[in-house]
């Protein structure tokens, strides 16, 4: 376990997405209007505004869309290089999270990437990603 700092839930809506995560299953909210998935959690659809939603599994699975590399340590928790990558999963849904156990002058664009959980506490996890091997 390490000492990453935890996420300052002070929106309900928010709480309940870093909750819905600790089965070790990656959800987005789905309107159950229309279908639209959405990230960042929110309180209505941008496409239909409807209120209605519900927790939706993902496959996990998704591309490189784009990434930055930090070598300056910004955290004592985080070790260098860290990547901070913007995934784009199957669904069309983009997100972001730390590419890990890669080397960051390998990455290509639209990479194939899989989600991984990262154990914080004895109860929290947070998604993290990996390049899934071709």
């Amino acid at each position: 376990m390490s000492h990453w700092p935890l996420p300052k839930n002070v929106d309900p809506i928010n709480a309940e997405f870093w909750q819905t995560l600790q089965d070790g299953v990656l959800r987005f909210q789905r309107c159950t209007d229309c279908g639209t998935l959405r990230h960042l959690p929110r309180y209505q659809c941008a496409e239909c505004g409807s209120t209605a939603y519900e927790w939706a599994p993902v496959t996990g699975r998704g591309t490189l869309y784009s990434w930055t590399v930090t070598h300056q340590v910004f955290h004592p928790a985080f070790d260098v290089p860290f990547v901070a990558a913007v995934i784009e999963l199957d669904e069309g849904v983009r997100f972001v999270s730390q590419l890990i156990d890669a080397d960051p002058a390998e990455l290509e664009l639209d990479a194939p990437v899989r989600v991984a959980f990262k154990r914080i506490t004895d109860d929290f996890q947070t998604p993290v990603f990996r390049l899934e091997k071709t």
